[in-house]
């Protein structure tokens, strides 16, 4: 997935639902921790950090730009890593908790890594 799609994901939610991504990522983050799995915690910071951005560019009105530039896995993380981002997004893909807006992110971010692992 490019970075624009991504930081255009972002900005189409609401600020309910990025308050509630970014509360996502911070669990998703302390539970990667929790297994020693530092590069899913790093995804998962770097997916809480790209929230933050987008809701301070909307109190500041100020654009940021490239915040979701390095959101993926780097070609170092292990099978699984990129099984537990899979797992992890799935999990709130399908959460029926989540607005339908909010879901359909996560499903996007959750394709948008498959796609990333599958290339040589």
């Amino acid at each position: 997935m490019e970075d624009e799609t991504q930081g255009a994901l972002l900005g189409a939610l609401a600020d309910g639902d990025l308050l509630g991504l970014r509360l996502a990522a911070q669990v998703m983050t302390h539970k990667a921790e929790l297994t020693a799995r530092s590069r899913v915690a790093g995804y998962f910071g770097r997916l809480e950090a790209a929230v933050g951005a987008e809701l301070a560019s909307r109190l500041t009105g100020i654009r940021a730009i490239a915040t979701t530039s390095n959101l993926g896995l780097d070609d170092a993380a292990e099978e699984e890593d990129r099984r537990l981002v899979d797992e992890y997004l799935g999990l709130l893909g399908a959460n029926e908790q989540l607005s339908p807006e909010l879901r359909e992110v996560c499903r996007r971010l959750r394709a948008g890594n498959q796609q990333s692992s599958d290339r040589p």
